[in-house]
């Protein structure tokens, strides 16, 4: 798959499992069930993920803006009701055919502040997967949020 693919391949309406890790492996994640669409927007420039799913009985929801240009270096904007509070996060990084991997940062008061890595992944037409990385000042990653789609259709 070519990295211009990537979108188009992402575009649909998606259902499957988000796992949350509170804690690093080998604890588990809390499971939830968790709805993702993907439509074009802006032209087709760019994609808007919306996302679902719960955590104590509690519906939450969060919202990716992916843009990627044509030296395939990627741009996320992130708000997420559970991890984000009021705030946007803004990563960069880059596509390379079916996946792209993107990093920011976030204030951890009384600071330093921490980074944080999302990778989205196409393995197939009717499968895609978003990964979540905390990344310590350090420089040490943990998984946070593991969430494995199946498409439901094709927009």
């Amino acid at each position: 798959m070519q990295p211009q693919d990537l979108k188009s391949a992402l575009i649909g309406d998606w259902q499957g499992e988000m796992q949350l890790f509170m804690a690093p492996p080998p604890e588990p994640g809390l499971s939830s069930a968790s709805r993702l669409t993907v439509t074009s927007i802006a032209g087709g420039s760019f994609l808007q993920l919306n996302y679902d799913w719960s955590h104590e009985g509690e519906t939450q929801t969060g919202v990716l803006l992916f843009g990627y240009d044509e030296e395939n270096a990627a741009t996320v904007a992130w708000v997420d009701s559970f991890h984000m509070s009021n705030k946007i996060m803004f990563c960069t990084g880059v596509t390379t055919g079916e996946s792209a991997t993107l990093t920011g940062s976030y204030a951890a008061p009384p600071g330093p502040d921490w980074g944080w890595c999302i990778a989205i992944r196409s393995g197939s037409a009717n499968e895609l997967q978003i990964v979540m990385h905390n990344i310590s000042p350090e420089g040490q990653e943990e998984l946070a949020v593991q969430s494995d789609y199946k498409r439901r259709s094709q927009s």
